[in-house]
This record gives structure tokens, C-alpha cells and sequence, in this order.
């Protein structure tokens, strides 16, 4: 699998602290993300998933920087030509977990504008 480099001035502080498993923190910042309004009413800024990439779990966006919705299987291809996620994780289940306290976090930063 190709390894790409980030740049490290790019990476925000984890807004969690010492979450379980955190292997690496994201380099997306989480605070100038786009705003998708979703068909429910709801809002999205960093939906997610999480996949195992040489025995790490990755937490990339389903949301793209320009603010378009997009699936799993395109989350991931943008993670390998970019390399931008939202942290790895030693399991799925760590990856899950910190995912719903950062959709939470982002629910109450841009709920609260």
C-alpha cells in the first residue's frame, strides 16, 4: 500500500486527550470543516468510518473538504490520495468510539455558532 507523508504543521491538537488505543491524531482540522445539511434536518461536519490499513484502524471523513457526502469506498480512496484522516486506532471498536465523542464535539462547535 503507498505511505504518504503529512505535513505536520497541518495536524491540530487531539481534542479528546489520552483516548484508548489512539495510535496517531488526525491531520484534518476540525474546526473550518464544511457544513452538509443532511435530508433529516441534521447537520454533518466529519461523518465517518474506519478501516484496518496494515493492522491500524483509520478514521477518515464521509464528508470531503468541499462539502459533498461521499461513500465509504470513495472515503477510503481519498484517504490513500491524500492521507488525511481523523486519527488511527489500535481497534474498530476504539475507532467507533472516539468517533462519536468528535461527532459530538462537532455538533455542539457549529450547533452553538
Amino acid at each position: 500500500m503507498p505511505t504518504f507523508s503529512v505535513n505536520p504543521s497541518k495536524e491540530i491538537k487531539n481534542p479528546f486527550g489520552g483516548m484508548p488505543g489512539l495510535i496517531e491524531r488526525g491531520n484534518i482540522d476540525l474546526f473550518s470543516r464544511p457544513i452538509v445539511k443532511n435530508p433529516d434536518g441534521t447537520i454533518s461536519t466529519v461523518r465517518s468510518t474506519s478501516f484496518n490499513v496494515d493492522g491500524q484502524e483509520v478514521l477518515v471523513p464521509t464528508v470531503t473538504d468541499d462539502g459533498k457526502i461521499i461513500s465509504d469506498e470513495e472515503a477510503l480512496m481519498k484517504y490513500f490520495e491524500t492521507g488525511k484522516h481523523l486519527g488511527k486506532f489500535e481497534t474498530p471498536d476504539q475507532a467507533t468510539q472516539y468517533a462519536k465523542k468528535l461527532h459530538e464535539q462537532q455538533a455542539n462547535l457549529y450547533l452553538n455558532k
